[in-house]
């Protein structure tokens, strides 16, 4: 049989997620087994994959919560969760393969929810919310990375929350009944947010430390040799030219209008 070049190219993937010590969908989720008393099971981790999710609100939590294990911390079982099993156009040549589905891991111990780049459309999808609200009540922890906020919003699960998200949203989330924080992350009981894209490593470090302690995620810190010394200092938009901040502000306002109408 040909090999056909999307099959090549999710097998490149697994191949060099396995090649970080990442191991995607290796064991049965929580559903399908049990804990015995004395019995540490490591922990099942739900990556919510879905049709234009920003790859680095994905990779880089994942990179962070799989070194952690790899690195001699507890292992985890990672899988990647859609509403079924057929493989999802990711943008930029990516597709993502889902190791489960909402039926078969209802209940991971810790959920991440990556954003999507236009998250007005999965803010309005019933399957995905529901997903998040129900995942969330069995959950240790349920972690939303930029965006990915706005759909644990829209899913009603912050209401109450203190909780950040991508800077263009700042003054959308607290529609939803969320209390808007502006940080590199926030943590509210058993939510963790962060806030734009490579924010949500940092949060990833935080989730680490809370599931398995400060050492465990120091050494995958390590492992990842995550040190960020960037060359400019324009992280954060209001740190740019004015000219260039509100070019940026107008490439969002047709979509915060979107995800103001939703939320409201």
């Amino acid at each position: 049989m040909p090999d056909h070049p999307n099959r090549r190219q999710l097998l490149t993937m697994g191949a060099a997620l396995a090649a970080a010590g990442l191991t995607i969908g290796s064991a049965a989720p929580a559903a399908a087994r049990t804990r015995s008393a004395g019995d540490e099971e490591p922990l099942d981790i739900a990556f919510l994959v879905f049709d234009g999710l920003v790859p680095l609100d994905l990779i880089g939590p994942l990179s962070v919560l799989g070194s952690t294990g790899r690195a001699g911390g507890p292992p985890a079982r990672l899988h990647f969760v859609g509403p079924d099993l057929a493989p999802i156009p990711g943008g930029a040549g990516l597709q993502w393969a889902p190791t489960a589905t909402y039926d078969t891991l209802p209940r991971p111990d810790v959920l991440v929810v990556p954003g999507p780049g236009q998250p007005s459309i999965l803010m309005q999808d019933p399957a995905t919310l529901n997903y998040i609200r129900t995942a969330h009540r069995h959950t240790r922890i349920t972690f939303g990375v930029c965006t990915g906020v706005l759909l644990m919003a829209a899913a009603g699960i912050l209401r109450g929350r203190a909780a950040t998200t991508y800077w263009a949203f700042a003054d959308e989330l607290p529609l939803s009944g969320a209390r808007f924080k502006r940080r590199r992350w926030v943590v509210d009981g058993r939510i963790v947010t962060s806030a734009g894209v490579s924010a949500g490593i940092d949060a990833a470090l935080v989730v680490a430390a809370s599931l398995w302690g400060e050492r465990a995620a120091g050494r995958g810190q390590a492992f990842l040799e995550y040190d960020p010394q960037p060359p400019f200092d324009y992280g954060r938009v209001e740190n740019l030219p004015d000219a260039d901040e509100k070019h940026l502000w107008n490439l969002f306002q047709a979509e915060r209008d979107r995800v103001r109408d939703v939320l409201s």
